[in-house]
């Protein structure tokens, strides 16, 4: 490449044939490919560039802007060849050489005075846009007094006016002409630190960015972005409006990537790749994948093993009507104090792609969802995407569930079931994407958990939530000597930093750099399908469930179903395998028996989920409409004060024992269907309209 001593020559040698490793001229297949696309933009990858000749990373570092220019002067040069009649239709100005993976990647919180003026590459969440806005690049205004057109360029987005009109030599008022000047499109957003990258105990850093031309709105709060830019700055004012000393920096942006794969932070090696596949031969892999799982925390294994399996998630799928199938799965976890529930929490959050926690008292709708902002420098509404959107692709981890504001806590049914936000507010109307697993954490409501009352009187959470989640786990506080110990040997080995003793059938739990790796890994190239045989133990299941109930409970329904289809699905990603297996469809309904035993058994043992939607188990609710139907039939008779131990007889001659009888008296009185007009009466509360 030494004959061509002109640099802009030698960009356009590569753009005509650099060829990629198949052998295809890449680049020239996309300039002769632009007015089919109708683009004005080429981008191009800056480690090709440097592959063909290293030169340029000098040239960049010393002028970038010189640089830039020279390279989308090049591209004009090459598409002139190659399509002179596109060309001819645009204005040379627009036509721009954009450029991604530049090697100089500097962090968000590492910008400093040195990065002025240079090109660089960041990385991070978009936080906010502007609206799209027309830039005026080059004004064409005209004279009042002798109409004479006037052209002036406008620089740094300022607009000036010429002072004086050449032909009438006066400083007299102008007009602009906007049909006859030029506009180019322009965006200001903000990017924010990944939630991955921020240090524990830090504020998030962020940096506004420019964006011009063809690459403003190709990306939306919530995506992943790496920007290529130059670094400017514009001075800092008082509030009196007087110029300070100190500037504020922006990226005048030249190339955007948007970044669609949840796990591109984590791109395995091809070595670790191999390492990765050769681990998962291993026949006991998902038991130790679990226990890889908040090694810290001793036992849990049911949760630990849900847990991995929703880090995993099922496969996405969309129906031939373009009904989306969510793959990711919800967890809640409601447990005594102590249990280790927040441990967890933090575990997850830290070794999961996207992974974001967050505490329930201080969180609110808007910092859940999306917030409304106003923007101070173009007076805009604009929105700044809230935890579940940054968590897009990810698993948000909320602790203390139970004390968020029920107000609040309504703002994510949309997004646990539909994986989307939407908002309408101060005239914005947008729905962002929430592809996002919810692990929740939450504590009883009288501080431990009681085992004679229903879930719904522990917990005290509406049905519309708890029905979203696939798994719901109750971790007790009980006393237990022999775990007792065993749990204070194992903490308190902790704690003087002893080795774990492995016993000699047990394999070492993953290490947490390893595992995160595995999950992306298994993200990307694994979409497990339902084989025939997994198919059919779901199905036995759920219709052999149901059918034990003889129209009384109701043990399962359509939403668990589903919930099946992704913990299988998941557990077969985790041994990296194409197909649901009949062990993985088996694994899969354990959980979820267990889970609904703990959550929805009722005191014959059968799993009723209307226990936990109403409070009330189907004999609980059989025998209280007895005892309804019995105070109606009295009052019938004209009994207007109904005597308390009459109407216990009565139930008792129907087949209700009369403690169970008592019992359910009360508890319509405590619902408010019955009431105590005096001492040992019953009254029946009559609806008014």
């Amino acid at each position: 490449m030494a004959e061509y001593e002109d640099p802009q020559e030698r960009i356009e040698e590569f753009l005509r044939t650099y060829k990629d490793e198949q052998g295809s001229k890449v680049y020239w297949t996309k300039i002769e490919q632009m007015s089919i696309d109708d683009r004005t933009s080429l981008t191009i990858d800056f480690q090709d560039l440097m592959t063909f000749d290293n030169e340029f990373t000098s040239l960049a570092g010393q002028n970038p802007t010189a640089f830039l220019n020279m390279a989308s002067d090049a591209l004009h040069s090459a598409l002139k060849i190659a399509d002179p009649e596109y060309v001819a239709t645009l204005d040379k100005g627009f036509i721009k050489a954009r450029f991604i993976n530049y090697p100089d990647f500097v962090k968000l919180r590492a910008i400093r005075a040195k990065h002025i003026g240079k090109i660089l590459q960041v990385s991070g969440i978009l936080m906010r846009a502007s609206e799209v806005k027309p830039l005026l690049v080059q004004a064409v205004f005209q004279c009042r007094l002798c109409d004479t057109e006037i052209p002036q360029d406008q620089e740094e987005g300022r607009y000036t006016e010429p002072p004086l009109c050449p032909t009438c030599d006066k400083k007299t008022p102008l007009r602009l002409l906007p049909q006859k000047s030029t506009f180019r499109d322009w965006q200001k957003v903000r990017v924010q630190e990944s939630p991955d990258e921020l240090p524990a105990g830090s504020m998030p850093r962020s940096a506004d960015v420019i964006l011009e031309g063809d690459i403003v709105d190709i990306s939306r709060p919530g995506d992943f972005v790496r920007i290529t830019g130059v670094l400017k700055t514009t001075p800092d004012f008082s509030r009196r409006g007087s110029r300070l000393a100190t500037f504020n920096v922006f990226l005048e942006a030249n190339g955007v990537e948007v970044s669609e794969k949840e796990f591109e932070q984590d791109e395995a090696s091809d070595e670790e790749e191999r390492e990765i596949e050769e681990l998962a031969k291993d026949p006991y892999i998902h038991r130790r994948i679990i226990k890889s799982i908040a090694p810290a925390i001793q036992g849990h294994l049911d949760i630990k093993e849900s847990i991995a399996l929703l880090m995993f998630g099922g496969r996405e799928k969309r129906l031939p009507d373009g009904t989306r199938l969510r793959e990711k799965s919800n967890v809640l976890m409601i447990g005594d104090p102590g249990t280790g529930k927040s441990q967890i929490l933090k575990f997850v959050s830290d070794i999961a792609p996207r992974g974001l926690y967050t505490s329930g008292k201080g969180t609110t709708a808007a910092g859940l969802t999306a917030a409304v902002v106003h923007d101070t420098d173009t007076g805009a509404m604009t929105l700044e995407a809230g935890a579940l959107v940054l968590a897009d692709k990810g698993i948000a981890c909320i602790d203390e569930f139970d004390k968020m504001d029920p107000n609040d806590r309504t703002a994510i049914h949309e997004a646990m079931e539909q994986h989307t936000v939407s908002i309408a507010k101060a005239g914005i109307v947008a729905t962002l994407n929430a592809r996002t697993s919810i692990l929740a954490a939450a504590n009883p409501t009288f501080g431990r958990y009681d085992p004679n009352e229903t879930m719904q009187s522990n917990i005290r959470l509406p049905f519309t939530i708890l029905s979203r989640f696939d798994l719901i786990w109750i971790i007790r506080d009980t006393i237990d000597e022999e775990e007792d110990r065993k749990l204070a040997s194992f903490i308190l080995g902790m704690h003087q930093m002893k080795p774990k003793d492995e016993g000699a059938d047990e394999e070492p739990p993953i290490p947490p750099d390893m595992l995160k790796k595995y999950i992306g890994h298994a993200n990307r190239r694994y979409f497990p399908e339902l084989s025939d045989e997994a198919v059919e133990i779901i199905e036995s299941f759920y219709v052999n469930i149901r059918k034990e109930a003889e129209g009384g409970a109701i043990p399962i329904t359509a939403r668990q179903l589903e919930s099946l289809v992704r913990l299988a699905e998941a557990r077969a990603k985790m041994a990296l395998r194409p197909k649901v297996t009949r062990e993985d469809a088996e694994a899969a309904v354990r959980l979820m028996r267990k889970s609904l035993i703990e959550v929805a058994g009722d005191e014959s043992g059968q799993i009723d989920v209307y226990k936990v939607m109403t409070g009330w188990s189907t004999e609980q609710r059989t025998s209280s409409q007895v005892i309804l139907k019995t105070v109606e039939g009295m009052e019938d008779e004209g009994i207007a004060s109904i005597d308390r131990d009459d109407l216990i007889q009565r139930v008792v001659s129907a087949g209700i024992t009369r403690e169970k009888a008592e019992e359910i008296i009360q508890k319509l009185v405590n619902d408010g269907l019955l009431y105590t007009p005096k001492p040992g009466k019953i009254r029946r509360v009559r609806e008014t309209m």
